[in-house]
């Protein structure tokens, strides 16, 4: 006998998985999802989660026949708005942590916070103490404000400009592209 409890039922994709059927486009929000409101802080902790193999929360999808009003687009990346499908996949819980994983990576724009770049970068020489260590992503996770020297002219950051130009921070996009290169740099 069929029950609604049958209907709801966990997947157990991998974050990769999650960010490569967002790119294919397979999954739109609906209209009453509210804006993103992350700051940097919040995306660096997620990260310093993931660095620590902690549990993410889970992302809500509802795979519905029901045509929902949907015109969003995470970080510039515009979801298909001409679906001629009988099933709609909406994201209805996780979508703060959705453009963050998407954009950290894969870079782009947050609506109405058009002049930052989300794009994340690691800093591959602040070493990983113990998964008890609260404050060590605030240096291990950069974003490029944080980076740029401005050719020497913020000199808080002249360490950090150095250590990019000697490939030891690193975007989080070059990690899945250029992972050989950079365990070489490493040695």
């Amino acid at each position: 006998m069929f029950t609604y409890a049958d209907r709801i039922k966990p997947d157990g994709h991998s974050i990769t998985t999650y960010l490569e059927n967002l790119l294919a486009k397979r999954y739109q929000i609906p209209t009453f999802q509210r804006d993103v409101v992350w700051e940097k802080e919040n995306v660096k902790k997620l990260w310093d989660s993931i660095y620590k193999f902690y549990p993410l929360g889970s992302i809500l999808i509802w795979k519905t026949s029901t045509k929902l009003e949907s015109h969003r687009q995470i970080g510039g990346i515009k979801f298909a708005d001409d679906f001629h499908s009988n099933e709609y996949q909406y994201i209805l819980d996780g979508q703060q942590r959705t453009t963050a994983l998407l954009t950290s990576i894969y870079g782009g724009k947050i609506e109405k916070k058009e002049n930052f770049d989300p794009t994340l970068y690691i800093d591959l020489t602040v070493d990983f103490t113990d998964t008890t260590d609260d404050i060590s992503y605030i240096k291990r996770f950069l974003f490029w404000d944080e980076i740029d020297d401005s050719n020497g002219q913020i000199k808080a950051n002249s360490g950090r400009k150095r250590r990019y130009e000697e490939k030891l921070i690193i975007s989080l996009i070059d990690i899945i592209k250029k992972s050989g290169e950079i365990e070489r740099n490493l040695h």
